[in-house]
């Protein structure tokens, strides 16, 4: 067989063979009949045990219906109701708290609000002379130990502190 550029560029779907298949010729007509009816007495039986399998498909799939509504739900029913008041009790109050964060003025209101009336401002009007002591105890502090050596043996000179000697020898 020769081959061309023309026999490669043809498809060979749809096109019928020269000669037939050793397989297919040697198969009698009989035989076909045979494996036709092997077909239709399976597929008669898939459609018996199908419509077996289906109804007792049906059967158990009613049967949990059933136990679901009149078993489990009028146990589950309370439970499923305390839960879903809770929980929309306490989205309610939640609600509560953002409407009135954003109504009657806003947020800065609130802040105002809270600050003036909840005892922030007098707070601060109480910490103000404390925080100055504080300070002052701290930049004294501070600019004490800065100004002294680090060698604290240096800071009381023991001849001219005869106190500081009587402690020292008792050990205090």
């Amino acid at each position: 067989m020769l081959l061309t550029a023309a026999s490669l560029l043809q498809s060979s779907v749809g096109k019928l063979p020269e000669y037939p298949h050793p397989v297919a010729s040697s198969i009698s007509s009989r035989m076909m009949v045979e494996l036709g009816m092997v077909t239709a007495v399976m597929a008669a039986a898939a459609v018996v045990v199908g419509g077996f399998l289906a109804s007792a498909v049906f059967a158990v799939t009613s049967f949990i219906f059933v136990a679901t509504v009149y078993v489990a739900w009028p146990i589950a029913k309370p439970f499923v109701k305390l839960f879903l008041g809770l929980t929309f009790s306490i989205l309610e109050g939640v609600w509560d708290y953002v409407v009135d964060i954003f109504s009657d003025g806003g947020l800065f209101s609130k802040f105002y609000e809270f600050y003036t009336f909840g005892g922030v401002s007098a707070s601060i009007e109480m910490l103000k002379p404390i925080m100055l002591v504080l300070l002052t105890m701290v930049l004294l502090v501070r600019f004490t130990l800065s100004r002294r050596p680090k060698n604290f043996r240096k800071w009381v000179n023991v001849s001219s502190a005869p106190h500081f000697v009587m402690f020292y020898a008792m050990g205090w």
